[in-house]
């Protein structure tokens, strides 16, 4: 989820009362939450229109009925989904460098940011000649109306997830793998259709954003051939308590050190991956806070995305 400044300081001032080893007492806590809430309700999401593009079914159960796209401070969400889809994005006629990028959006698994975390990810690195796909995983259902929905938002962050972490429980809620499965059917379809979409399907990647990031990670440690990801993209995101594979694919990192969420997640994967002599590459940013995505921060975490591609062409998974 991703808001204007005086709503990301409530949300931020109630994630880092509710952490533990927080010296601020109960009302503290309470009167974060009750600003996130006040400031949420009455901005709550409207509905919009899906974005116009034709998104491709992972699984013939589930409906595109449920989703629910909706705005919220100028950002388009989508929540409810029953049946995952990839929605690409792909380079101008002849530019296509044979690189493809499967792009997680971020949302606690209740909703994804599609805007910041997705389709504007994808335009950037299509520009760039990589063929993206957005995937919308399955969530865990939430209410339809918008005010009920923010009541379990900030029921979520008040709970376990919003103490700082520095790893995924996959018991957390049935989505953390109802997702990991989605994303290793995602590079499945695309390794599978390769040829026709001009990829190399020895250049497909994984990128992921907060439960995305958790969701690449997962799909980095529960492959199999046809699902293994060449590289993957983890920005603010957390890695299982699972061994590194033996054939493990090199790895970018990303987050700001003011996360109060997942400032301290990155480091881990990068360690183990490390440990596993894995090229592995960690970028923690001074500040940006959590969910930064494409959106600007004024801090140097707005140059992720460039680092990323840069990081790319010199690991050779996309042409100089």
């Amino acid at each position: 989820m991703h808001f204007p400044p005086l709503l990301r300081s409530a949300w931020a001032a109630a994630i880092l009362l509710s952490g533990p080893g927080a010296h601020a007492d109960d009302a503290a806590r309470k009167s974060g939450f009750e600003e996130f809430a006040r400031l949420a309700q009455a901005n709550p999401p409207r509905p919009a229109a899906a974005p116009a593009i034709k998104p491709i079914p992972l699984s013939a159960e589930g409906t595109r009925a449920t989703d629910t796209w909706e705005t919220m401070f100028g950002q388009t969400t989508l929540r409810n989904v029953t049946q995952p889809a990839l929605y690409p994005v792909l380079p101008a006629a002849g530019k296509a460098n044979g690189t493809a990028v499967v792009i997680a959006p971020g949302g606690a698994f209740l909703s994804l940011s599609f805007d910041s975390e997705g389709l504007l990810v994808a335009r950037y690195l299509a520009e760039r000649g990589i063929t993206c796909f957005v995937l919308a995983y399955r969530l865990e259902p939430t209410p339809a109306d918008p005010h009920a929905f923010l009541q379990k938002v900030g029921a979520r962050f008040g709970g376990a997830a919003a103490r700082p972490r520095t790893r995924t429980d996959l018991n957390e809620s049935p989505a953390v793998l109802q997702a990991q499965e989605d994303g290793l059917a995602a590079m499945r379809y695309v390794r599978a259709h390769a040829a026709g979409l001009r990829i190399d399907p020895r250049r497909i990647g994984f990128i992921g954003f907060s439960a995305g990031g958790i969701t690449a990670m997962n799909v980095a440690t529960a492959y199999d051939p046809a699902s293994r990801p060449d590289f993957i993209g983890v920005i603010y995101g957390a890695a299982p308590e699972r061994p590194v594979p033996r054939d493990a694919p090199p790895a970018f990192v990303a987050l700001a050190a003011d996360d109060a969420l997942m400032g301290r997640a990155g480091v881990p994967i990068f360690e183990d991956w490390r440990a596993a002599g894995k090229p592995v590459e960690l970028h923690v940013y001074a500040a940006g806070d959590h969910g930064f995505g494409m959106r600007k921060t004024g801090t140097s975490a707005d140059n992720w995305i460039g680092h990323f591609v840069q990081w790319m062409r010199a690991s050779e998974l996309v042409p100089q």
